[in-house]
């Protein structure tokens, strides 16, 4: 079975370039969102009093945090280490995924 690999990798690339850019970036962030919700609850809304909501936030304010936290600008015990391993691709993903989610008050 080593034809399926390169032929699945092909059906992936190729579906990915069908999709237009912002759903692909949705996609992505939400797919790599799911570990957020350990600190910052699901849907990026916190029941953690240590980590803020993200849920809503402006897609300029988290690109740069998340930024931030990879270079070092800005520090958290937590974020500092899980910031360093993403690319920049992958920090537009998540800020434009948590910048869709609606915060419904009641």
């Amino acid at each position: 079975m080593h034809h399926a690999t390169p032929l699945f990798a092909a059906a992936i690339i190729w579906g990915a370039a069908a999709c237009p850019p912002e759903l692909q970036a949705e996609s992505l962030g939400a797919a790599l969102a799911k570990p957020c919700a350990v600190c910052h609850g699901k849907n990026g809304l916190s029941k953690d009093p240590e980590a803020p909501n993200l849920a809503g936030q402006p897609k300029l304010y988290l690109e740069k945090s998340l930024t931030d936290y990879k270079t070092g600008a800005r520090q958290d015990r937590r974020m500092s280490l899980i910031a360093k391993s993403l690319s920049k691709a992958e920090i537009k993903a998540l800020a434009a995924y948590f910048a869709t989610k609606t915060i419904m008050l009641k």
